[in-house]
């Protein structure tokens, strides 16, 4: 079973900020390209906060941001593997390369990349309505697979736009600035329609699509009677229930990816012969059992966090964001899976949770960055 906060709770959520860690961004403020005035908040965890979580750790009994999070060995290249593995079998750089063809990949199959990294986003839409209350973008200047930037896009009137934008980057180091800025002219590019994206045709090509974290489908769609054609990720194949087929007739929705000259749509829902199903992008996934928890006060707001040691034998801090919305019985020895994106403060790797799932129920933790 899965639970999502009420609307009016998410929506006293996003207004108060429901948990981005930003330890070390200045307020600066920047005219965004539709209209908006990015603002990056203050320091989320303040010095002593942050000193309380370190003094958790003790020497290497944790990974900092030169070790790599979680990792095991899945005979293929990561970005966060490629820190310390040693894996010869490793068949990707994504170090250098955000997407790209195979040496052997035939000319008939480059309608699309071999591999292609579409970045990390999470999506907020309690009501399934299509209109999101919110689009968070996360960015990684020096592709290290941990994420040093982010930015957050509200829609506080429901009204399908966006009129509210957050940058934040969790690094403020002249050795980063250039990247910040990078990134920030990508969020500014961010289209300001709050609405879902849908198309409906038939498959005319299909390929399986190397990810830095899973192999996804991707497929050509095909709409004869409007004349038009899109590219759209259907997600990892692992969780299809049906690989598709030449000639199925899909509609997919989600929001439009520009990499390198292509556009994709990333489906978030898949709807085949009447059945729909969605497309979980919730970020890597760690299964593991809290060893210790810790509430931290920050700015007034009660934080949880959790120390796990993960079925590989990694420890791991997690923000599991606000305690008053997790209503779970999350204490030592809780066997957990823990989904979200991996991003780097100050010295430490964090998995800020956007999904926690205990004793066969899942909440969903939406994550907004605070002013």
């Amino acid at each position: 079973m899965t639970k999502r906060l009420p609307t009016r709770q998410r929506r006293l959520a996003l207004a108060v900020a429901a948990g981005l860690i930003t330890p070390m961004a200045a307020v600066t403020t920047a005219q965004a390209g539709f209209g908006w005035e990015w603002e990056t908040g203050s320091p989320y965890y303040e010095d002593d906060a942050w000193y309380d979580v370190s003094e958790w750790f003790d020497g290497n009994d944790y990974n900092p941001t030169d070790e790599a999070i979680g990792r095991w060995d899945n005979e293929t290249y990561d970005r966060d593997e490629a820190l310390t593995s040693g894996d010869s079998d490793n068949d990707i750089d994504w170090t250098n390369n955000d997407h790209g063809y195979y040496a052997d990949t035939k000319s008939s199959d480059t309608w699309f990349y071999d591999y292609y990294d579409h970045g990390y986003s999470d999506y907020g839409d309690s009501n399934n309505d299509g209109n999101y209350e919110y689009t968070s973008n996360y960015y990684d200047y020096d592709n290290d697979g941990v994420y040093d930037a982010f930015a957050s896009y509200t829609d506080t009137d429901g009204d399908g736009v966006y009129d509210d934008a957050t940058y934040v980057s969790f690094s403020d180091s002249d050795e980063q600035s250039d990247s910040q800025k990078t990134a920030q002219q990508k969020a500014d590019r961010q289209n300001s329609s709050a609405k879902s994206q849908s198309f409906t045709g038939k498959i005319t090509r299909a390929k399986k699509v190397k990810t830095p974290a899973t192999t996804n489908i991707v497929v050509e769609l095909q709409n004869q009677s409007e004349g038009k054609s899109m590219i759209a990720d259907l997600g990892p194949a692992d969780q299809l229930d049906r690989m598709p087929q030449l000639n199925d007739t899909l509609t997919v929705k989600g929001s439009p990816f520009k990499t390198g000259d292509t556009s994709v749509l990333l489906s978030r829902s898949i709807e085949h012969d009447g059945q729909q199903m969605q497309v979980e992008r919730s970020g890597r996934e760690y299964t593991g059992t809290i060893e210790s928890t810790k509430t931290v006060d920050v700015r007034g707001q009660q934080r949880q966090l959790a120390r796990i040691k993960t079925d590989e034998g990694k420890k791991m801090l997690v923000d599991l964001g606000r305690k008053q919305d997790l209503d779970a019985n999350i204490s030592e020895g809780s066997q957990v899976t823990i989904n979200g994106p991996a991003v780097q403060v100050r010295d430490r790797v964090v998995l800020l949770a956007t999904k926690v799932t205990l004793n066969g129920d899942t909440i969903e933790i939406p994550r907004m960055a605070k002013k």
